[in-house]
């Protein structure tokens, strides 16, 4: 039985309660300790002032001893059910929405705002808002119990409650998908929060405050409305697979896959719908010919999608024209849930690295601006992936030495000296002891070779346009030892995918990067700092500040054109994390990551 909100005003109003209030604009969240005062209460009903039915009481107890609802999708309630018993036990009557048998005003707001979950990214299946509708609708026929009213209160609580949280922290700890990021600092007093919602807020009102204020947050929920609607309005037809004699359409040729692909390309935007026939044409034979306005959209679909932009249609770009709406948005929907993981940025210059697009933004959340854009290339996606985590970066080395990895080292460097003793010299590398710059380099003799797999030595690699780093390197000390670094291999960087390094994050203008991290530092002019990257040895910058850097992994990109780019899940982050929420509250947590 659905109930709309039509029914739910018509009940309110059979009962003479006055309609949801008005939206709170102050920050909801914080408790009077922190200097927030909490939003006056409207008109609502007077709590009883005699003891609770025992049926409620005793409904209410067994529900959050238990930690289980018998009706709800989810019914385990875990991860609300401690927040859920303060509040319950400071309700004299034991219900929270309810006086006696009398309905807060705020309840139908809360019912409206969890069935347009999917408004947020959400789904509203999850808060049970179909079943807590009909459950509305029959307290309002007098036909249930006060047992049934019970259950309705505690499991519009655990809703709201999850709804909220949800928008704001998101639904999966990222520490149970091994990401280096602690959520913790922003978990929300649930009890309070519930309160000021019924006591005359709103929960589309502190969601809105709940949720990331990142501009990029916000572009991303607009894609997921356009997405929404590609999918219900039906998604065209797909491109039909090329035969295996046929690996490749090219500008010119003969095809009847033309069609679809026109149909595809203008439901995605990527070709205008009074460009749709242009320039195509027909061969002699009546089928259509690739080419005009669909070999430019094609480029535009190839660019969005990090797909070599040839105009030219192979396995990879049919393979992408063919994913299907419902796909796209879901990819949508995780790249929001990972947004909500990052905290707040206030107004301290960021650097963003995401892994999955290959491309670094320095930021300046006080203005919304992006000084600084560049490509990069990060960890190969078998073995060597960028880790993902937020550090501070320190200090910059201009004209680094490389000291190479042991496991390089012993897995590379050793065994290819062992067959050629020239190996060493023509690569610049030397053989040191200790950690300084300052070191004496050692012959690579046998047994010099035998003490760098013992540990016992190391290698490093001279400065100078041909070491592995280039001329730059930029450190934020990390378990995981990951820096940034220019490359001699700048060829790279005009491939569409750049997933080549060991872990580390190679950029592609380190001159540009230093020129933006040492720019608070006026004796770095632009010339000392290409003096000192191609001086004669090392030369350490700390930064005045710490510069907040955050590592990111998110197949989905609105830029600020508003343009929608979609990425390939390298590192298969969006399989695990799509795994996780299938899972369905509680959500994994580390510890349950662990077992």
């Amino acid at each position: 039985m659905q109930c709309s909100i039509k029914s739910v005003a018509a009940f309110l109003a059979l009962i003479g309660v006055i309609g949801v209030a008005a939206a709170c604009s102050e920050n909801l969240l914080s408790s009077p300790a922190e200097g927030q005062t909490t939003p006056a209460r409207t008109e609502g009903p007077t709590e009883p002032s005699g003891p609770p039915e025992p049926m409620v009481a005793a409904t209410v107890e067994r529900v959050l001893t238990n930690a289980e609802h018998p009706w709800l999708k989810w019914h385990e309630i875990s991860d609300a059910a401690p927040a859920l018993r303060e509040l319950y036990e400071n309700e004299s009557d034991r219900l929270f929405w309810f006086a006696g048998e009398v309905p807060y005003p705020a309840i139908e707001g809360a019912l409206s705002s969890l069935a347009g979950a999917g408004e947020h990214g959400l789904h509203s299946v999850d808060y049970d808002a179909d079943r807590l509708a009909e459950e509305w609708v029959l307290l309002g026929s007098g036909s249930v119990s006060a047992a049934d009213r019970a259950l309705f209160d505690v499991a519009l609580s655990v809703a709201v409650a999850r709804f909220l949280s949800a928008g704001h922290i998101g639904r999966v700890d990222p520490a149970s998908l091994h990401w280096g990021y602690d959520v913790t600092p922003k978990s929300i007093d649930l009890a309070t929060t519930l309160k000021n919602v019924r006591n005359g807020g709103s929960v589309d009102a502190v969601l809105t405050d709940l949720e990331p204020p990142f501009p990029h947050y916000q572009r991303l929920r607009h894609a997921h409305e356009q997405f929404a609607a590609l999918a219900a309005a039906g998604e065209p037809d797909p491109v039909p697979e090329l035969p295996v004699s046929r690996p490749k359409v090219e500008p010119g040729d003969a095809w009847t896959g033309v069609p679809a692909l026109t149909a595809r390309l203008t439901a995605f935007g990527d070709l205008a719908s009074n460009d749709a026939a242009a320039g195509s044409g027909v061969a002699p034979d009546g089928t259509p010919l690739y080419g005009g306005a669909l070999v430019d959209a094609v480029k535009r679909f190839q660019w969005r999608h990090g797909l070599e932009e040839d105009g030219i249609i192979g396995k990879a770009t049919l393979a992408a024209l063919n994913v299907s709406v419902a796909d796209r948005l879901r990819q949508i929907e995780l790249a929001l849930e990972r947004e909500r993981w990052l905290p707040s940025m206030g107004e301290d210059p960021t650097i963003f690295v995401n892994v999955a697009l290959f491309r670094l933004w320095a930021t300046d959340p006080a203005t919304g601006e992006e000084p600084l854009r560049m490509n990069v290339v990060v960890g190969k996606s078998l073995h060597h992936r960028t880790p993902i985590f937020i550090e501070q970066m320190e200090y910059a080395v201009l004209r680094p030495y490389w000291n190479v990895p042991y496991s390089i080292a012993v897995g590379e460097t050793v065994p290819r000296a062992r067959k050629d003793p020239s190996y060493i010299a023509a690569h610049d590398l030397e053989i040191v002891a200790g950690s300084s710059d300052d070191a004496r380099a050692l012959p690579p003799t046998p047994e010099n070779l035998d003490k760098i797999v013992a540990g016992q030595l190391r290698v490093r690699q001279k400065p100078g346009p041909s070491n592995a780093l280039g001329l730059a390197k930029f450190i934020f000390p990390n378990a995981e030892n990951v820096y940034m670094h220019g490359t001699p291999a700048q060829q790279l960087f005009s491939r569409a995918r750049r997933d080549f390094s060991h872990g580390c994050i190679r950029l592609e203008n380190p001159a540009a990067f230093a020129e933006w991290v040492l720019r608070d530092k006026p004796e770095w002019t632009p010339e000392r700092i290409k003096a000192a990257m191609n001086g004669e040895r090392p030369t350490r910058v700390n930064l005045t500040e710490s510069l907040r850097v955050v590592l990111f992994y998110v197949t989905v990109h609105v830029d600020s054109e508003n343009v929608v780019h979609f990425a390939e899940d390298i590192y298969g982050y969006d399989a695990s994390l799509d795994a996780a929420l299938v899972h369905g509250y509680p959500y994994p947590t580390p510890k349950r990551a662990e077992s």
